[in-house]
């Protein structure tokens, strides 16, 4: 779920990748009982400045995410 909910709100960029190059960055997020985002850090960047701009991007679309279903917030 929470995969699809961020992968939706990417827009990614247009620039021209080689093709079959992998590229890859980490984030680390932080999602509050209430399904707040409180945070959302790139830990790991890809090597392409234009895609770890449109990740961190994100952040800023993605504010909210559904709650902790009951039963899962104790702990």
């Amino acid at each position: 779920m929470l995969h699809d909910r961020f992968y939706s709100a990417w827009i990614q960029p247009t620039t021209s990748v080689t093709s079959g190059t992998k590229i890859s960055t980490l984030v680390k997020v932080r999602i509050e009982k209430d399904g707040r985002v409180s945070n959302f850090e790139i830990i790991k960047p890809s090597e392409n400045v234009v895609v770890n701009e449109s990740v961190a991007a994100i952040a800023k679309r993605v504010t909210q995410v559904d709650p902790l279903p009951t039963g899962l917030d104790n702990g």
